[in-house]
């Protein structure tokens, strides 16, 4: 079926509506486990499906089909729904921005790779840690998508753009002498051909992880800590990414006091941003699903709080403007708001007098999991303390948290390492709707007064 041309016959501007819009997803994916060395599930699956939504009575009405040969005739069905009241009418309509298309991943749409290569690939790469005697039991996982978006709407928007990507990770747990240890190594690609040959990233981490085995544990306490790109990643989308999407404020004047634009929250050399334009990462996204392209949304400018994240609604109930960040995982679902690459901007202090600045700190290397919220707590799973300015022995600690405002105000220093993280399983979770691609990170920085346990 030519999607393209299905839409471009379809005139939505005769549906008797205040507005309405469509949009069409074609989605593959497969996806790889083994458990203990042990192939448990090998498959591929892909679907085509179109939501439906429609403006009416000053509320909405949508659907969500696979049958995508009567879309005019199911838009009539939602337009005419009976009023059951309690809505608002919008007072604007959204712009007509055009046509925009992107259409440059199909050649590396991992549908074109046969399965049993991806799984000979993981299969060599699960086998890494087979042979050593710390590793008691391991995990590995793989996946892929591509997914072409086509939408239109009845003010005259439209686009097509296509989005790829491929990753796995390796779990593995190590014991001995009673202790034990959990860890982890991630890769990520635009493509398959970009996870091939990576074995020395797996194999770094495998090496590395019997030096955790028996490290002490941290005295809890507060710390200087050095986070790195990960870790910076997580604390700026659980923390601050999250206490930015827009519907978290509407109808919550606490919420809108406590998040009021042109506040200090920061030092001067802060800023974060979130902004689906990045390509090649899991975070892309050129245009959203209600037609709106990408913006380089400073949620932070200078240490002052400067923006937030809408959809079309939550800009109009804020009277601001449309950010690029109504999303939604699939076909099934209507878009809300959602972050797409969030991270703190790179900074200018070397790595190396960053290290110094710590004094007698700790860097967090990697994390388990991370909650977000004004507290916020991370999870680390590699820790080392740090002397004279350089790493020194490793240490394990459970949690690290801190007051969202408070933390900001405590960084002391930001390197020039920046680097986005990006992960092709999982995602984001919210409203229902997990996992959400998306990308975070930032560079490594410096964090005065941290509580460690």
């Amino acid at each position: 079926m030519d999607i393209k041309s299905l839409l471009n016959n379809l005139d939505l501007k005769s549906i008797p509506c205040e507005y309405c819009d469509v949009r069409i997803e074609e989605t593959f994916q497969s996806s790889i486990r083994f458990q203990n060395h042990e192939l448990t599930t090998s498959l591929e699956k892909s679907s085509v499906g179109a939501f439906l939504r429609v403006r009416q009575h000053g509320q909405w009405y949508f659907s969500a089909t696979t049958e995508l040969t009567t879309l005019k005739e199911q838009l009539l069905t939602l337009a005419t729904s009976p009023d059951i009241g309690g809505g608002t009418a919008w007072t604007k309509l959204p712009g007509n921005y055009g046509h925009f298309e992107n259409v440059q991943s199909a050649k590396i749409n991992p549908a074109l790779i046969f399965l049993n290569e991806k799984v000979e690939l993981i299969k060599k790469y699960d086998e890494l840690s087979k042979n050593n005697p710390l590793v008691k039991s391991s995990r590995s996982v793989y996946g892929d998508i591509y997914k072409m978006k086509s939408y239109k709407n009845s003010v005259g928007t439209s686009f097509q753009y296509d989005f790829t990507q491929c990753g796995a990770t390796f779990m593995f747990d190590l014991a001995e002498d009673g202790k034990m240890f959990s860890d982890r190594a991630s890769i990520y690609g635009n493509s398959f051909a970009e996870i091939k040959n990576q074995e020395h990233e797996i194999l770094g981490v495998l090496n590395n992880s019997h030096k955790f085995l028996h490290a002490p544990l941290v005295t809890p306490g507060k710390y200087n800590l050095v986070l790195n790109p990960e870790i910076t990643g997580v604390f700026v989308h659980e923390s601050f990414g999250h206490m930015s999407e827009a519907d978290s404020m509407i109808g919550d004047p606490v919420a809108k006091e406590t998040w009021k634009l042109g506040k200090k929250v920061a030092a001067d050399f802060i800023s974060i941003v979130d902004s689906g334009s990045h390509e090649g990462g899991s975070g892309y996204c050129p245009i959203d699903d209600e037609g709106h392209k990408a913006t380089k949304t400073y949620l932070v400018k200078n240490g002052i709080l400067s923006g937030r994240l809408h959809s079309f609604d939550t800009a109009l109930a804020l009277d601001e403007q449309p950010t690029g960040n109504g999303r939604a995982i699939g076909f099934e679902f209507d878009p809300i708001v959602r972050m797409t690459s969030t991270y703190i901007e790179n900074g200018t202090t070397p790595i190396e007098d960053l290290f110094k600045m710590a004094g007698d700190g700790i860097y967090i290397e990697n994390f388990d999991y991370g909650t977000g919220g004004d507290l916020f707590t991370v999870a680390p799973s590699r820790a080392y303390t740090i002397k004279d300015g350089k790493l020194s022995t490793p240490i394990r600690a459970s949690v690290i948290s801190g007051q969202l405002f408070e933390t900001l105000h405590n960084i002391q220093a930001i390197s020039n390492d920046f680097k986005l993280e990006h992960s092709a399983l999982g995602g984001c979770g919210k409203g229902g709707q997990f996992p959400l691609p998306v990308s975070d990170g930032g560079p490594t920085i410096l964090v005065k007064d941290m509580q460690v346990s």
